[in-house]
């Protein structure tokens, strides 16, 4: 399975869908100060554990502080089946444009 890399806009319609779960990759302090409204925080380094507790019938849309923690967490978690897209970016992108 693959995954997708998506721009600010399509973000914005992807975090709309029933089916996507958002998925703030940095760390719970990192979180606690600012965050996407609606996102699940699970830290990169935590997500192995908290996997396979995550449904593969959803869509996880991942992102972290610029977008290489997510992007490796989109490409780990694509070989394991589930669906996945990560913002270009990351946090930092998002701020810009929200």
């Amino acid at each position: 399975m693959e995954f997708q890399t998506i721009s600010i806009r399509e973000f914005n319609e992807y975090r709309k869908r029933p089916d996507t779960w958002v998925i703030d990759l940095r760390s719970r302090e990192e979180f606690e100060e600012v965050h996407v409204e609606g996102a699940r925080n699970i830290p990169y380094d935590n997500l192995k554990m908290y996997q396979k507790y995550l449904p593969k019938d959803k869509i996880y849309l991942l992102y972290c502080d610029r977008g290489s923690s997510s992007l490796l967490a989109a490409k780990e978690m694509s070989k394991e089946g589930y669906r996945t897209v990560t913002v270009i970016g990351g946090i930092q992108s998002i701020l810009q444009n929200i």
